[in-house]
Order: structure tokens, then sequence, then C-alpha cells
């Protein structure tokens, strides 16, 4: 059996790549503060939307036709 010679692979670069920029303290900081800010708009969107539901759902049983649940102690604090 006879095998054929092998023949190197030769693999030429044309350029280096280019060169990337320092990352400063101030870009990390920025960073970071900007993550925080998307976090803390997420938690207040879904408080409020958490809020309102709150506020639907116990004015929905306030108004139903059976009346407030019959468990809930009233103060009676009304103004006439």
């Amino acid at each position: 059996m006879l095998q054929e010679p092998l023949s190197p692979i030769i693999v030429e670069v044309a350029s280096a790549p280019p060169a990337t920029e320092a990352i400063t303290v101030v870009d990390v900081l920025m960073g970071a503060l900007g993550f925080i800010g998307a976090i803390a708009g997420v938690a207040v969107a879904l408080a409020v939307l958490l809020a309102g539901g709150l506020i639907v759902l116990r004015h929905r049983r306030a108004s139903s036709p059976d009346g407030p649940e019959s468990s809930a102690t009233s103060l009676g604090l009304y103004s006439d």
C-alpha cells in the first residue's frame, strides 16, 4: 500500500484584528447604573400593575351584589 505524501497546509493571515478600546472605570459605572435603572424601572412597572390589580379586585368585591364579605369588620366611621 502506497500512501501519497502529505503536503502541509499553509494559512496566511491578511491582517491583525483591530485593537479594542480600553474600558475605563467610568464605562463600568455607567453600565452598572444603567442596569440598576432598568431593574428599578421593571420593579416600578410590576408594582403599579400589582397595585392596580389589587384595587380593581377590592372594588369588584365591594360592589358585588352579595355585599362585602361577612368576615370583614366595619368600623362605621361614616360622616353625615
